[in-house]
């Protein structure tokens, strides 16, 4: 089924079959100009019947209407279904579950929205039209949703309508952001307007950053419950293969090169670390401090291995002061994370390739060839061969107040930037639409490991991550 939900009736994407329908009734409507008449025909196809049924009716729906909408009408919709992670996330629901929810793929191109659900596989979902531009749309969008799952990024310029629009209607929310600043800033803007909805606005929702985000949750509480101590550092060990996609760049360059971001009247108010804010408005006690590794770090001790700069950490690193900041791990964490390395000259070797690529990206022409000849376009991304000879292992060293250590493992044994984001993304909001031990978390803008917790780690375990305490070495 195709639902329009821009502003615009008068727009050939404004005509739509009103009220709900059942997956097996499931209607595909497109409206087409006849050669003999000058108003608008709806073509509608039943999803699977390849005959064409002509209609000389045309209805249009106004979904700016409340009293028209069917509140909360699906468990989850998808926004950003054509992007590459966004294709991905489609592609594992109809796999996993496309015939156990009721779910619809939504963006504003109704011809790739169509292409990307005729690729639905098991489970075929509705089709609605919204646009981030078209803030009615977006509204009549949420609406509908229990929760809304969203790839579409760089968020900084796509993402603040979903999350107002969710925030202020009470709609649960999640995404692959990895753009600290604009996490900050709806934090400012909108965690007390979700508490008073009951939203759960949950960022960070993929490879940045749940591995770590969970693992420092779950050494933070073993610590407590089994040594009874807070938490004092926490150092990772990141194993990974993996390939970039022309959307991860495209939000890298924008960082990087694009208007820098501006504060929000609200953040520019608070007059502290959004990341710290509690919900009662005060800046929590329990603070983090990320010493990450910035070039280098070969290690003294035999049992680990040399560490050297990952540009994710940052983002990682933030996403558990966060976390610490809601859960109280431990007044001073220090947080460090490096991936890792086994001999000297590998550590060497990959810090001058990032020096290098940084080099290329840093000079305007060598940026431009890069970009124009080389690099990834947005919805570009791995092959499907390199995603699955990717992987990522976190392990992580946990250190208590008392000197107490407790160690994790947690595996992803594909790509863990796009597919198995893909998978976190979507798993992310079951956990909070569908699941039968969804947490009973009050709304706010929160992250994995202070909403979720181990609801989501129990569904990752349950389609594919490993996560083990092993003893230290």
């Amino acid at each position: 089924m195709v639902v329009n939900l821009n502003d615009s009736p008068d727009s050939e994407s404004a005509l739509a079959v009103p009220g709900p329908v059942s997956r097996a009734e499931a209607i595909l409507c497109e409206p087409v100009t006849s050669d003999r008449q000058t108003t608008h025909e709806v073509i509608c196809e039943t999803v699977g019947v390849q005959k064409r049924q002509p209609t000389t009716t045309t209805t249009t729906t106004n979904f700016n209407d409340n009293n028209n909408m069917s509140e909360q009408k699906y468990d989850l919709i998808i926004f950003g279904a054509t992007g590459f992670t966004g294709k991905l996330a489609v592609r594992y629901v109809a796999d996993t579950y496309g015939e156990k929810i009721k779910w619809a793929i939504a963006g504003r191109s109704r011809s790739k929205l169509t292409d990307v659900q005729a690729t639905g596989g098991k489970g075929i979902p509705d089709i609605l039209i919204a646009d981030s531009g078209d803030e009615a749309s977006i509204v009549a969008m949420v609406k509908q949703a229990r929760v809304m799952a969203c790839t579409a990024g760089p968020f900084a310029r796509y993402g603040t309508p979903v999350v107002k629009a969710c925030a202020e209607n009470g709609t649960d929310y999640v995404d692959i952001t990895g753009e600290v600043a604009w996490v900050r800033d709806m934090i400012a803007q909108y965690d007390e307007v979700a508490q008073k909805s009951g939203a759960r606005i949950v960022n960070l929702c993929g490879h940045d950053s749940i591995p770590w985000d969970l693992s420092t949750y779950m050494l933070a509480k073993n610590l407590s419950e089994n040594h009874n101590t807070k938490l004092a550092r926490v150092d990772f060990y990141d194993d990974i293969v993996g390939e970039p996609s022309g959307g991860t760049l495209e939000t890298a360059f924008d960082i990087m090169f694009g208007k820098k971001p501006t504060k929000s009247p609200q953040q520019r108010a608070l007059g502290y670390d959004p990341l710290l804010r509690l919900s009662n408005g005060q800046a929590s006690t329990s603070g983090t401090n990320l010493k990450n590794v910035s070039t280098v770090s070969f290690s003294q001790d035999v049992s680990k291995p040399n560490r050297i700069m990952f540009m994710m950490s940052s983002v990682n690193g933030n996403a558990v002061k966060r976390s610490n900041a809601l859960n109280g791990y431990g007044e001073k964490v220090v947080y460090c994370e490096g991936a890792s390395r086994d001999s000297w000259f590998g550590a060497m070797s990959s810090l001058f390739y990032y020096l290098l690529c940084g080099l290329v990206i840093l000079i305007p022409p060598l940026r431009y060839l890069a970009r124009e000849y080389y690099l990834p376009k947005p919805g570009e991304g791995p092959s499907e061969e390199a995603m699955d000879a990717g992987h990522l292992y976190v392990t992580g060293i946990a250190t208590g107040e008392d000197g107490s250590v407790v160690e994790s493992t947690m595996k992803f044994n594909v790509d863990a930037g796009y597919k198995d984001t893909a998978r976190m993304l979507i798993e992310s909001a079951l956990s909070l639409s569908i699941d039968d031990e969804a947490p009973k978390t009050a709304g706010g803008v929160l992250t994995p490991g202070s909403c979720q917790k181990e609801v989501l780690l129990k569904r990752l375990v349950a389609t594919g991550t490993t996560f083990n305490f092993q003893k230290p070495a």
